[in-house]
């Protein structure tokens, strides 16, 4: 399906590293993704206003919205920046036909991804690589669209993910970001920032900070994309973050009780993004690479 280029080599700077090292910590401790109500899918749900709530429909939509916005013809070759357990390229390569290059720095999510994939994707349009997006073992110019879902977040340095999505897309290629946005650090108060700070340093959520409201679209003209576009969807997303809350609630409210949710990343999470929600914001950002201007 597709040609690797050489396997990246060592990451050398020493925050890059440690930002690397949490977030496989963090993926590798997580088993409640695999085990819990998510069965395996690591981002949160869309709904419409109105619609009866159901979890598992909810992420399902979400991957669809994402075929959607790429908006590609069948066969079309995209990557999937940080694909986990492999839901999402399920989705694209069965719902869209696209071909989804998964790439990710866990090689025991890898192979639960090609499993998923093999039982509820179309296993001939995906293949799956160890590796980091920030340097991409995919050849130069040679697919259609990079998304990622809610992974972005991990890169570390982020210019030099966004300068690897740049290399591999063809010329009009397109990046699609389903991405938080988060307020200024220096506007919360000090045990929110406290608590933001142990969150972001045990998921090795490197780049978060720079994710501001209004932010992100910057960094993407900076990094020389074009037609950049966002659309807000933060309010499909309450129902998830809402749903996860009461969920954390009913199954740990004894070690809620006891002041001991922090011990578990992921149920400190449920318990302050909804009631921040007016604070947070999840959007849908593109861009696209320009085309190569033709010289007289």
């Amino acid at each position: 399906m597709f040609r690797e280029r050489a396997a990246p080599g060592p990451i050398s700077n020493e925050n890059s590293y440690k930002a690397v090292h949490q977030t496989v910590r963090y993926y590798r401790d997580s088993q409640s993704y695999l085990e819990g109500p998510l069965q395996g899918t690591c981002h949160f749900g869309y709904s419409q206003p109105g619609e009866r709530y159901e979890l598992s429909a909810a992420l399902r939509s979400m991957e669809i919205l994402l075929g959607e916005t790429l908006a590609l013809p069948p066969g079309a070759k995209v990557i999937d920046a940080g694909c986990g357990y492999g839901r999402v390229a399920a989705t694209l390569s069965k719902q869209f036909g696209y071909n989804v290059i998964g790439i990710d720095l866990i090689q025991e999510r890898l192979k639960e991804a090609r499993q998923h994939t093999t039982t509820h994707g179309d296993s001939q349009r995906v293949g799956m690589v160890n590796g980091s997006f920030c340097k991409l073992p995919i050849e130069d110019s040679s697919v259609s669209a990079v998304y990622t879902m809610e992974t972005l977040v991990h890169a570390d340095p982020l210019e030099a993910a966004l300068d690897e999505f740049q290399r591999v897309l063809k010329p009009g290629g397109k990046v699609v970001h389903f991405e938080y946005a988060v307020p200024d650090q220096d506007k919360l108060d000090p045990i929110r920032r406290k608590i933001t700070d142990v969150m972001v340093e045990r998921t090795g959520m490197a780049s978060i900070g720079r994710f501001t409201h209004g932010n992100l679209p910057k960094i993407l003209h900076d990094a020389n994309f074009e037609n950049v576009t966002v659309k807000d969807i933060s309010r499909n997303v309450w129902p998830t973050w809402r749903w996860l809350f009461w969920n954390a609630v009913r199954n740990d409210w004894k070690r809620i009780l006891r002041g001991r949710f922090m011990e578990r990343t992921n149920l400190a999470a449920s318990l302050f993004i909804y009631p921040y929600r007016h604070q947070l914001g999840y959007n849908i950002i593109t861009a696209t690479k320009p085309y190569t201007p033709i010289l007289n």
